[in-house]
């Protein structure tokens, strides 16, 4: 029987540890030990048993081989390196979500394997890679037209951006990727197997997500030759500013927006309370409305007004009736955090046996009580990859 050398596993369990951006405390509370007993099995000091360490590979999104053997530590896929190379200059919070969103995506490609489901295939990509250039607006009014006719959206207002971007075949993750000036409203890379993955900072104002999604989707059609687009508010190059306005002009058609100014009666917007109208109608927050309007010359509201509006306050009085995560009351729902398929397959292997209530609600992040009454409320999990990708 080989003999285990304790010593050199913790030092591979404290490399995993940090590549994954996990505390010794917070990865002690998944394993229901002290933090104290955690450092013992990093320094070889106290020996480790087979379910903790299966536990902590699971926890890490590593092979559990990897734990013993020098060779498979450290190595990353590209894909990994690719996304994780970009992070050098953000803060530690969105450092750390970024390696949450990696062990997410991993364990993704896994609930494949424990579903018996087969990885979908890359969807068709509809439009050449754009060159690294600037773009006036006229032109890329044109490409967030042929969009829509594309997926014959004419020019209604797109309620639900994240299951368009799905349904297309990108998978869309809510991950907290810090607040700070350095960090990103969201992200795209290219999976091998998967395909196009997109993540967006739940850190963030929830009602900007409608925003940063249309702008990863503009990385997904036309950027898709990239390996990883990490989406930064400070020192924006030319693909950055073009998603920025592909959003605005792909969420608030010109057409749909100038009918929608006729059928309220105005020429201009004069008024906070008019933004908050069309903000709700087309579905984008308050301030990509006001920006869509100055664009257009649609408005009189000057840059400053801002400062004195409470857009969802405002909204209330107006009759709608904002979500709690909009008031910042409440974390984001489990469909906005994960991809559909995500949830699905997560389902589905545990109704298959494949894995226990405990692990299917671990990679949920929800807690096995939530996931029995999930169960009784959601219809049954889908049999083929066709039944959930309807667009090819």
């Amino acid at each position: 029987m080989q003999t285990v050398d304790y010593e050199a596993l913790g030092q591979r369990l404290r490399q995993a540890r940090k590549q994954a951006h996990m505390s010794q405390k917070e990865v002690a509370g998944h394993l229901d030990v002290t933090a104290s007993a955690l450092s013992q099995y990093e320094s070889g000091k106290r020996k480790i048993g087979a379910l903790a360490l299966e536990r902590l590979a699971r926890l890490y999104s590593v092979p559990l081989s990897s734990l013993f053997s020098e060779e498979g530590s450290g190595q990353r896929p590209d894909w990994e390196r690719a996304l994780l190379g970009e992070t050098g200059n953000m803060s530690p919070e969105g450092r750390k979500g970024v390696a949450k969103l990696v062990r997410r995506v991993r364990q993704f490609r896994e609930l494949h394997e424990l579903a018996g489901v087969e990885t979908p295939r890359e969807p068709h990509h509809p439009f050449e890679p754009l060159p690294e250039r600037n773009y006036p607006g006229e032109e890329v009014e044109l490409f967030a037209e042929e969009a829509r006719d594309f997926f014959d959206l004419g020019s209604a207002p797109l309620s639900h951006v994240k299951g368009f971007l799905e349904q297309f075949g990108a998978y869309v993750f809510g991950i907290p990727l810090g607040d700070t000036d350095k960090d990103i409203s969201g992200l795209f890379f290219r999976h091998p197997e998967l395909g196009p993955v997109v993540a967006v900072n739940s850190d963030q104002y929830y009602g900007r997500r409608p925003f940063t999604l249309g702008h990863e989707l503009a990385h997904v059609l036309f950027h898709h030759d990239r390996p990883a687009i990490l989406c930064r508010s400070q020192d924006k190059p030319p693909s950055e500013r073009f998603a920025d306005s592909f959003s605005a002009r792909f969420l608030v058609p010109r057409k749909a927006l100038l009918e929608r100014l006729r059928t309220m009666d105005v020429e201009k917007v004069h008024n906070p309370e008019q933004v908050v109208h069309l903000s709700r109608y087309f579905g984008v927050s308050y301030l990509a409305m006001y920006h869509r309007l100055r664009t257009e010359g649609k408005t009189n509201l000057s840059a400053g007004h801002y400062e004195n509006v409470r857009p969802v306050s405002l909204a209330r009085r107006l009759g709608y009736a904002p979500s709690e995560q909009e008031y910042g009351k409440k974390d984001w729902p489990l469909e906005d955090q994960l991809p559909q398929r995500y949830i699905e397959l997560a389902h589905k292997a545990w109704h298959d046996g494949a894995i226990s209530k405990r692990r299917a609600a671990e990679v949920l992040g929800i807690s096995p009580y939530q996931l029995e009454d999930r169960i009784e409320t959601e219809a049954a999990p889908m049999e083929s990859p066709e039944a959930y990708h309807g667009l090819q």
